[in-house]
């Protein structure tokens, strides 16, 4: 979800929470801030140009009208998200109408991260899935109609201004309005409320915070006396997870800076057990272990293909000698990342 990221470092924090270039489908040409303001679509817009956006909405309209019984099987969950779930149990109230809660956001967003590996009709068929296995009757149809919504929205946000890499203030300014004016048009009042009060209260204090950081009439002293008291005025659980996530932050440059030096597995296992436990430590191995594993594969495909580049063949020839030689190397989901991945890799 668009702002769920807490990050130590303010640009990067600012670019994210307020949701610039976090779209649910890639935009062919992004616009600039430089581009004249479009007026927000309404939710039942017609679909836009881009055929990858038009089949999102296409498919999700079609698979919101789909009988559970009728709902395909999409098979097993792509590489990155297998071993992992949502673990979201959705509620009904007396009356048999969806609950709603912040969670419900984390199923589609779960589901949606996997784009980079299969196709939008997939995805939003495990999503339409995990609903079907849930919720009946009203709660599901009302749960698939925030979908939809979700989808538009996540879509409409493309049409948004892209804010430049100087962050400048007034233009981030807008674009968090403009946000907030699409969060108003996609979801009610109690929808938007739940789902997004959190970050928009973050992406309130990111503006504040670089407001005073810009401040240059603010000696010093004062310029960090006022980032405290804006600090202190967070809520509480926005308050510690920053400060969760900073400490996070921190670990991650320390164990990257480690691994660059040529620190051992345990050196750096030794430093994130200290820091988050041994448990936490141990995962964070395993991940390691797994993304080096993958980064020789590809780095052995990667000599294949140059290989294969090198040899002569026409393009015809080339293109069917680095089809198998994927197919030999992955299988049907990753060879999807590998071609995603592959323009140099």
């Amino acid at each position: 979800m668009s702002g769920k990221l807490l990050l130590a470092s303010l640009a990067v924090a600012l670019v994210v929470a307020l949701g610039i270039g976090a779209t649910l489908l890639l935009n062919p040409e992004p616009r600039t801030v430089a581009d004249p303001v479009v007026s927000a679509p309404h939710a039942n817009a017609s679909a836009p140009a881009d055929a990858r956006t038009q089949q999102a909405r296409t498919t999700n309209a079609s698979l919101s009208q789909t009988p559970v019984a009728a709902l395909a099987d999409p098979g097993p969950l792509p590489p990155s998200l297998q071993g992992s779930r949502p673990d979201v149990r959705l509620q009904v109230d007396a009356n048999g109408n969806l609950r709603i809660a912040e969670d419900i956001l984390r199923i589609f967003d779960f589901y949606l991260s996997g784009l980079e590996e299969e196709d939008i009709a997939t995805v939003l068929a495990r999503i339409h899935r995990d609903l079907a296995d849930q919720l009946q009757g009203p709660a599901l149809a009302q749960a698939r109609d925030l979908l939809r919504r979700y989808v538009d929205y996540r879509i409409a946000l493309q049409d948004l201004p892209q804010a430049g890499s100087e962050l400048d203030l007034a233009q981030l300014r807008s674009r968090l309005d403009a946000v907030t004016a699409l969060r108003n048009q996609y979801f009610s009042a109690e929808e938007a409320s739940t789902f997004f009060a959190r970050e928009s209260a973050e992406d309130h204090y990111m503006l504040q915070r670089l407001a005073i950081t810009r401040d240059a009439t603010l000696p010093a002293d004062q310029q960090q006396q006022a980032l405290a008291e804006l600090e202190n005025q967070l809520p509480d659980e926005l308050r510690e997870s920053r400060a969760s996530a900073s400490r996070y932050a921190e670990l991650y440059d320390t164990t990257s800076s480690m691994q660059a030096n040529g620190a051992s597995a345990e050196e750096i296992r030794l430093v994130r057990e200290k820091a988050l436990g041994s448990a936490a430590a141990d995962s964070l191995a395993e991940l390691d272990q797994q993304h080096a594993a993958w980064d020789r594969r590809l780095a052995d495909y990667a000599s294949e293909r140059n290989k294969l580049r090198g040899a002569g063949l026409s393009a015809a020839d080339l293109q069917s000698a680095l089809l198998d030689l994927q197919s030999s190397r992955f299988d049907e989901l990753e060879r999807k990342r590998v071609q995603a991945l592959d323009a140099d890799l």
